[in-house]
């Protein structure tokens, strides 16, 4: 399935990168590009009122098809925080049908709260113990409690104003995920490999393209995180990403997403063919198990999937986010149904 072409070990530079190829499951926050304020909120550097900046951690308890989100967001210049908080498996896909969703919206944003040691007033809380590497994130509410604690497997993809996060930083970092989550009464435990992401930067509404971000892990020498944009010729064209092979870390540079389809156009099966910088290439071949309707941004309609991967040959867990503007979905949606109705 896999094809690897050239030296393991090589420095070779690419679009003015250089992509290194020494062993990278470790490393510090100032190889990996980043600060310990990362961690915290940023100072805004406009007085636009779109500055967004965001964490986001994920879980998974594949056994049952169970995903979970944990999503808060703020916006400094408003003085406003919103998020989420999510459980969903195969039993629904929409947000009031899942097992849990809760939804939070112009919260006032304290002055003073630091991310690295927060509690916020909607029942979400976070604490950094490493910088960059170790969280432990929990929420609180009558029909839903985690305390989960989040570990870096490996260095994080650090995308800075490139397609499609244009206009500020976004950090992609696997990790394992353990702990425990209470589902209405059910105490149910939680040991997974899945992703973290944190934002900032400006972040406007009613531009959304279409966007395809597919992950999988198996170890922390085994992963991929892909991220593609919907082309004119409508082809989803892989922009960044990285591949973890072997223990040797490179990005994405060019590559496909395919998506086949189920009956009502909800994704079913994702394939991903990539090359990294350094002329390594992966196919990725997964089936989705569960997913969910996210829409946490008036200008972003989302199908969340919960897949299961194969990677070099080995199955593993992860997801696809299969991402639309919501009048392209409406649109994409009609000319199915006219389709059907036709061929009747």
């Amino acid at each position: 399935m896999v094809r690897i072409e050239g030296a393991n070990d090589v420095q070779r530079v690419h679009g003015g990168r250089a992509a290194h190829m020494a062993d990278d499951s470790g490393g510090s926050l100032e190889e990996w590009g980043l600060l310990e304020s990362d961690d915290n909120l940023h100072v805004p550097t406009s007085d636009d009122s779109w500055w967004t900046e965001t964490v986001w951690f994920s879980w998974m308890v594949p056994e049952r098809k169970i995903l979970g989100y944990f999503y808060p967001a703020f916006r400094a210049n408003l003085g406003v925080m919103f998020g989420n908080v999510l459980v969903t498996d195969a039993s629904a896909d929409l947000p009031w049908e899942i097992p849990f969703f809760e939804e939070f919206w112009h919260l006032k944003l304290p002055p003073d709260l630091d991310l690295r040691a927060a509690t916020m007033e909607n029942g979400m809380s976070l604490k950094c113990l490493e910088p960059g590497k170790v969280f432990e994130f929990a929420f609180r509410q009558r029909s839903l409690e985690i305390d989960l604690r989040y570990e870096a497997l490996m260095k994080p993809l650090v995308t800075r104003g490139e397609p499609p996060f244009n206009h500020g930083c976004h950090i992609d970092q696997p990790g394992r995920v353990t702990g425990t989550m209470t589902l209405r009464g059910e105490v149910i435990p939680v040991d997974c490999l899945s992703m973290r992401d944190r934002s900032w930067g400006i972040r406007r509404d009613g531009r959304q393209p279409k966007v395809g971000y597919a992950y999988a892990t198996v170890s922390e020498h085994s992963a991929f995180l892909s991220i593609s944009v919907t082309d004119r010729s409508n082809q989803d064209l892989i922009t960044t990403g990285f591949l973890m092979r072997d223990g040797k870390w490179s990005r994405l540079t060019s590559g496909t997403r395919e998506v086949e389809r189920d009956a009502s156009g909800r994704p079913a099966r994702i394939i991903i063919c990539g090359t990294d910088e350094v002329g390594r290439t992966v196919e990725a071949i997964g089936t989705v198990a569960s997913r969910q309707v996210f829409k946490c941004y008036p200008s972003m309609f989302c199908w969340n999937s919960l897949v299961e991967w194969d990677l070099d040959g080995r199955a593993c867990w992860g997801e696809d986010q299969d991402i639309w503007h919501p009048e392209k979905w409406r649109e994409y949606a009609l000319d199915r149904r006219a389709q059907a109705t036709n061929a009747l």
